[in-house]
């Protein structure tokens, strides 16, 4: 049975018992239009085909990331490798060379350090105990000094690096 008519499908749709060729008709359509469905979301999810010149761009390209990556984990080791650690009481600590002062950096707040500045506390000892002074601090990915600013106002950084074990 072919109904083809928008009066036939509108009557068809108002019926509440339905014949045999009818019922068929209704799964077929539903079949029909399930697989239409089913091909345009296998479409949309079909992978795109890339050449051989577009897969070596694309491997070369995460083959510099992890390089790049990698190059700045190991700044981020050498900063801290080989360098010397004070204990004072229950804490760890590194000392900065060629300050003012010699301050302190407790070992956690070193890897708290990033690129963007950002404030720290650095501690100074004065006859058996340890005075606090906040410093706005930053890395560089390139280099393995600790950049400090000392007035948090009139922002300028000076790289310093911390205390070698030799």
């Amino acid at each position: 049975m072919e109904l083809k008519s928008s009066e036939q499908i509108e009557n068809f749709s108002n019926k509440s018992t339905y014949s045999e060729e009818e019922k068929k008709y209704i799964m077929q359509r539903l079949n029909d239009q399930r697989k239409k469905e089913k091909q345009e979301k296998c479409k949309k999810r079909r992978y795109r085909r890339y050449s051989e010149e577009e897969k070596k761009n694309i491997l070369r390209d995460l083959n510099d990331k992890r390089l790049e990556k990698q190059l700045y984990e190991e700044i981020a080791k050498r900063r801290v490798q080989y360098k010397k650690i004070y204990h004072f009481d229950i804490r760890e600590f590194y000392k900065f060379r060629l300050m003012d002062r010699e301050y302190f950096i407790e070992t956690k707040d070193v890897e708290k350090l990033s690129s963007r500045p950002q404030i720290l506390t650095l501690y100074h000892r004065t006859f058996g105990e340890m005075k606090k002074r906040d410093f706005l601090m930053k890395t560089v990915v390139y280099s393995d000094k600790i950049f400090i600013s000392g007035d948090m106002l009139r922002v300028y950084f000076r790289g310093y690096t911390l205390e070698s074990e030799r």
